[in-house]
């Protein structure tokens, strides 16, 4: 199923800028393409490159290795999502030149400029969204490439100077006006977004994202520590459970 959906996505979501060349993943209405990305597609950074090192192929093949390489290269454009606002603070998504492409939806044909990328004007909030950073820590985790680290202590020091507030972090109203922070923190920044950022930075951590017998990361961000042994009497527990119900 992983791989077909891969595949899939391969074929028809992923997309390249003019004039730059950076890749992002698209959205798709019927058989149009809508030449924008959510910043909450920025997991398939690490999504991407988890498959790659864990396909039963081995790494040295063919679709691990176009799959890393997508990886990257998503990653590489959610980092450019922050870089580019005044604030090194990504929007909730962005528009993509990509107007030579067939198949676009109409009403993104006529980009507005010569930039890869834009913030609209209804998705230029930031709500500590987590997705990026998530990317930066497993490909740091997994290929070692410092610059994952360095990219998200860009990040951590925008959050910094533009977000916090007397008791905690607000959300940016816009990406562009440094003095645009709100009086409002979604839980899941510290549940994903610190806590992503702190296991970037901890190269004594020992979790291992590719021992799937003990490290166990859910939907958000929660490590979940098992052992053989735990996991066989949970899942007899789960069964026995399940045969009294039945019964």
């Amino acid at each position: 199923m992983w791989d077909k959906a891969v595949d899939g996505a391969h074929g028809h979501l992923v997309r390249k800028t003019k004039p730059n060349g950076l890749t992002f993943l698209a959205d798709r209405i019927a058989h149009l393409i809508v030449p924008k990305m959510d910043h909450l597609a920025c997991f398939m950074g690490g999504a991407l490159a988890l498959g790659a090192y864990t396909d039963p192929k081995g790494m040295d093949s063919d679709r691990a290795r176009r799959d890393l390489r997508t990886a990257r290269a998503l990653t590489y454009t959610c980092y450019q999502m922050y870089a580019r606002t005044n604030t090194g603070i990504s929007s909730e998504y962005v528009n993509f030149n990509a107007r030579t492409e067939t198949g676009i939806a109409p009403e993104f044909r006529d980009f507005d400029g010569e930039d890869d990328m834009q913030v609209p004007e209804n998705a230029k909030f930031y709500i500590l969204r987590p997705e990026a950073v998530e990317a930066f820590y497993y490909l740091n985790k997994l290929t070692g490439d410092p610059i994952y680290r360095e990219w998200g202590w860009e990040v951590f020091q925008s959050i910094e100077r533009y977000c916090k507030t007397q008791y905690g972090y607000g959300s940016l109203t816009d990406v562009n006006n440094p003095n645009s922070v709100q009086d409002r923190m979604e839980s899941f920044f510290m549940a994903e977004t610190l806590k992503y950022l702190y296991l970037l930075f901890d190269p004594d951590s020992e979790i291992d994202p590719l021992n799937k017998i003990r490290d166990i990361c859910t939907i958000r961000s929660h490590f979940l520590f098992l052992t053989l042994f735990y996991s066989a009497f949970f899942c007899a527990n789960l069964i026995s459970q399940m045969i009294s119900f039945l019964v």
